[in-house]
């Protein structure tokens, strides 16, 4: 079962951002079209990254959202259209190919 993560208010400055272990089982959060997501791989081996999709996008496919973290990198998302990657409980579900050294980070901004 997917783990739920609460998106944190990224507002002003001096905030600091709090990133959490990826979750074996995946992991999930209540996406509002404000949400974005960045990834911390320390791990010796890329990570690839999967992002549900729900609706057809703007070239009329419905495709998730894929792509790989290199070794010792961050990779930072866009905000997500609710109507593309929002399931009928208003969350967006996230995979992993490996969780070990992957921590997320869930922003609102």
């Amino acid at each position: 079962m997917s783990i739920a993560i609460t998106p944190q208010d990224i507002i002003g400055v001096g905030v600091v951002p709090v990133f959490v272990a990826a979750a074996t089982a995946g992991n999930n959060f209540i996406n509002d079209g404000r949400v974005s997501l960045e990834f911390v791989n320390g791990h010796t081996a890329a990570i690839t990254i999967t992002i549900d999709s729900h609706a057809a996008c703007n070239q009329g496919f419905d495709h998730d959202l894929v792509f790989t973290v290199a070794v010792g990198t961050r990779h930072r998302t866009p905000a997500f259209e609710p109507g593309r990657y929002n399931r009928s409980d208003g969350r967006v579900y996230i995979t992993y190919s490996l969780t070990t050294a992957l921590t997320v980070g869930v922003f609102r901004s």
